[in-house]
């Protein structure tokens, strides 16, 4: 555009003939890496843009390519004022493969949870819309799965709650990359174990936030992290709730007014009973009201003394919810341990293994069966329970048949990589570029004979 002929004001003359619209992305900036991905922001159409990438030594692995596909595809179904666009999946300068997504000016629900200057009206309203989104995900067959403050942000412009953060949504309708996600603390109990995605483990995020959020709402956030079968079936009954509750004050005012009011016209009639001459009727109505006066009496001490005990009952349903869910961490703990270890063993392994595959010999399954020995020694570490006393049998039984299918999946994932890349450099080498020969026998990576039983 020719600067020259510009207006300050914004508006464009016809004369700039010169005027282009870029369609590349441009002024590419990494916000910050994490294990898996690199977050980014770019600029395009004179806007800014999120990005979403894998980080290079991640970007061959089919796994992580697919598992970013998969968000896209599932993220791509939203459209909604509450959810974050997802507007494409394509390749971004040396960021290869991204997700791009709108960018939003705002902070995140824990950034103003810490700040603190939300008034009771503004966390309501949040709350509502937090409600509102979800329910619209849920509707669209989508499972978040991973809600949380930090997965909630507020626009700066309006205040308008957006959703973000779909990397570990999950559907019904996708049958491959199946595994319990979510974040300690936010992820239900049965989503660790079950592995299955459903709405409910979306309302047990929501109780959650809703006990940091709206102290109010305190009951019903206890019903949200209930029992499956106790919390509400979804986002609807879930609001219904909430305007109960809100309501409930209404009522209360307008029973006290008229409290208030009865107690002022009796005041009067016993007055005018005191200054005006007994007679037979007035004394009769007086001992009338008496005898009223002392069965209330009676009635106020009993219900004061149910109250007592249905406090006492409410104290020890929170005592056992606490207990609950001190156990429920534990258990998310000793998980989260366990796939960390067995994840970093395997890791090493990839990176020794590396060396015979970039000079691969007939002896290369014979060393991938030794070192696999050895990382299953290294892991056995990650199935030993003992460390978690509090947790029951059966749940240390459970917890180490899915420390194992995890260990299985992911090396079997490296495994897969190992054996196409040696047998491609085989070919190559024995025979020539696009040569054949026999493929290598596999080797069995489902074997249990080094996999720990027993603590």
């Amino acid at each position: 555009m020719n600067t020259s002929n510009s207006s300050e004001s914004g508006f464009v003359r016809d004369s700039d003939s010169d005027f282009r619209v870029l369609t590349g992305m441009t002024d590419v900036e990494i916000l910050r890496v994490s294990k898996t991905n690199i977050i980014a922001r770019g600029r395009r159409y004179g806007r800014l843009w999120f990005l979403k990438g894998l980080r290079p030594e991640v970007r061959d692995s089919n796994v992580n390519r697919r598992q970013l596909q998969k968000e896209f595809e599932i993220h791509s179904r939203l459209l909604d004022v509450g959810v974050v666009q997802a507007v494409s999946l394509e390749i971004i300068g040396e960021l290869g493969l991204c997700i791009v997504e709108e960018w939003i000016e705002g902070k995140t629900l824990a950034q103003l949870l810490q700040e603190g200057e939300l008034t009771e009206k503004e966390r309501r309203r949040i709350m509502r819309e937090i409600i509102r989104a979800v329910g619209y995900i849920n509707s669209r067959g989508v499972v978040h799965r991973d809600l949380k403050p930090e997965n909630i942000m507020v626009r700066d412009v309006g205040g308008s709650v957006v959703i973000i953060d779909f990397g570990l949504a999950d559907t019904d309708d996708y049958v491959e990359l199946k595994q319990g996600a979510g974040t300690t603390g936010y992820i239900s109990p049965e989503q660790i174990s079950d592995r299955q995605a459903r709405p409910s483990d979306d309302i047990y995020s929501l109780g959650v936030i809703m006990k940091q959020l709206c102290p109010g709402y305190n009951r019903i956030a206890t019903q949200c992290t209930g029992p499956v079968d106790k919390r509400p079936v979804d986002a609807e009954a879930l609001l219904k709730m909430i305007d109960a509750r809100d309501r409930r004050p209404r009522r209360l005012l307008t029973v006290a007014c008229g409290a208030v009011v009865v107690a002022g016209i009796a005041m009067l009639m016993n007055h005018y009973l005191e200054l005006s001459d007994a007679t037979e009727r007035a004394q009769h109505r007086v001992a009338i009201l008496s005898e009223t006066n002392r069965a209330q009496e009676l009635r106020v001490t009993e219900l004061t003394d149910s109250l007592t005990g249905m406090t006492d009952r409410m104290n020890r349903a929170e005592d056992e919810i606490k207990r609950v869910d001190s156990y429920n961490a534990s258990r998310a703990r000793a998980y989260v341990e366990g796939c960390r270890k067995i994840d970093e063993a395997i890791k090493k392994f990839d990176s020794e293994i590396q060396s015979d595959l970039d000079n691969p010999s007939p002896e290369f399954y014979d060393k991938v069966g030794v070192m696999r020995k050895r990382v299953l020694a290294i892991c056995e570490y990650a199935f030993d329970l003992k460390r978690f006393p509090e947790l029951h049998e059966d749940d240390k039984y459970k917890l180490r048949e899915e420390l194992q299918d995890h260990f299985y999946s992911v090396y079997s994932s490296y495994y897969t990589e190992w054996q196409a890349k040696f047998y491609r450099d085989e070919v190559d080498k024995n025979w020539g570029p696009g040569g054949y020969a026999p493929k290598p026998a596999s080797i069995d990576v489902n074997d249990t004979d080094s996999v720990p039983q027993s603590e």
